[in-house]
């Protein structure tokens, strides 16, 4: 899922502005593997972001297509995924970046429910969310919470599920 999305990322960086910027859709089931998988540590929530802070923009560009990059801090509240379900109460800071490929930049809702997954570092949580971002899930239906816990409790978990 990774090298798709450097790939991707990469033809963006060198295609003509002509060209528009072509995302696969995520899967639930993919996006899990994909978390679980990785180096750093993620935990899976549900709720929503608000109170939008600290916002740093990127450079501004006349190319960009939707906004442009940008650095800011919100507040996660919701609940943390745990095997019983969504069941852990969690309100916290998140450091939040939006990237860009080319002239495509990544971009967050606020106070619209999400189920995602939110990096834990030694500095509290962060997201980084680029133009074709695979893990913010906004107002996930009960069957794609369902799928989401039900790869958390290490049942049936195919990525290649639509």
């Amino acid at each position: 899922m990774k090298r798709l999305l450097a790939i991707t990322c990469l033809l963006a960086l060198t295609a003509g502005p002509a060209l528009a910027l072509s995302c696969a859709r995520p899967t639930i089931e993919g996006s899990f593997l994909e978390h679980s998988q990785a180096k750093e540590r993620y935990i899976l929530v549900f709720g929503y972001l608000t109170n939008r802070r600290n916002v740093v923009p990127g450079p501004e560009r006349e190319d960009v297509v939707g906004g442009r990059s940008e650095n800011f801090t919100a507040t996660f509240i919701g609940h943390q995924g745990t095997r019983a379900g969504f069941d852990r109460p969690i309100k916290t800071t998140v450091a939040i970046s939006t990237t860009c490929a080319g002239a495509w930049c990544g971009s967050v809702a606020m106070d619209g429910m999400l189920m995602t997954f939110l990096e834990v570092t030694p500095y509290g949580h962060r997201m980084t969310i680029g133009p074709c971002s695979g893990s913010e899930f906004y107002t996930p239906t009960k069957d794609e919470k369902r799928r989401m816990l039900q790869c958390l409790r290490g049942g049936v978990c195919n990525p290649d599920r639509r």
